[in-house]
């Protein structure tokens, strides 16, 4: 039997390595994410572009990048502005696409390999109130940093459950709603960070799923994106 003949490959144009584009994109997302800007305020791309001792072309490639993540918003005759802040329809949906989500990959990942998901969770935990701790120094509260570290590691506490989940489109949806969570976030204030309550409700979770008490874990999320609810979203209006 003769040989296949080599197939031949089309011509591709070469992998540009990480370059200036995403260095301005990281951080512009940066002082999005840390609440550096108000929100509605303009973002003019030569003031960026200065500010960042850049060129205006990866600036604007950026920004334009940026319009889908739903932190800034280009306005017709008026150029890019930060994202207004979330009403509290829009928050209260995003709890609750959270919630049906989230409690599913909660359900999956305790059916899955609850071993491995009790040591990972313990490891991100014990972050979580390190970065929580960290708040009770002099001044933390107005230190935008020490907030952002905190919420990034609450964040990973619902990350670890999520990759045990198995589902990575469940994995996916509901990271993409991040960027949502951080305008809520930013529409409540940081006055209201919520470190020693969120600590609580997390504990609760991670007992529960220590002992294997699936019912009792999905409760403990129920109650705790519940309570973020109450907390984050204003009861007046």
């Amino acid at each position: 039997m003769s040989s296949s003949p080599d197939l031949e490959m089309p011509q591709l144009r070469p992998i540009r390595p990480r370059g200036l584009r995403d260095d301005v994109y990281d951080a512009l997302l940066d002082m999005l994410t840390s609440g550096s800007f108000e929100p509605n305020s303009p973002l003019t791309i030569d003031g960026l572009a200065r500010y960042l001792a850049v060129s205006q072309t990866p600036v604007r490639e950026a920004l334009a990048r940026l319009e889908d993540t739903g932190l800034v918003r280009r306005m017709a005759n008026r150029g890019y502005r930060v994202a207004p802040p979330m009403s509290a329809a829009q928050m209260s949906e995003l709890i609750e696409a959270r919630l049906i989500m989230e409690t599913s990959a909660l359900d999956r990942a305790m059916s899955r390999n609850l071993p491995g998901l009790v040591a990972d969770l313990e490891t991100s935990f014990a972050a979580n109130i390190e970065a929580a701790d960290r708040l009770d120094a002099e001044g933390a509260m107005s230190d935008r940093a020490a907030i952002w570290n905190y919420y990034h590691r609450d964040w990973d506490f619902h990350q670890t459950i999520l990759n045990h989940c198995g589902n990575r489109y469940i994995n996916r949806s509901v990271n993409s709603l991040g960027f949502s969570v951080h305008l809520m976030r930013q529409t409540s204030g940081t006055g209201k960070v919520d470190a020693p309550t969120a600590i609580g409700e997390h504990q609760t979770i991670f007992d529960a799923v220590r002992s294997g008490d699936k019912a009792a874990a999905i409760h403990a999320m129920t109650h705790h994106l519940a309570m973020v609810s109450r907390r984050m979203i204003p009861q007046d209006t």
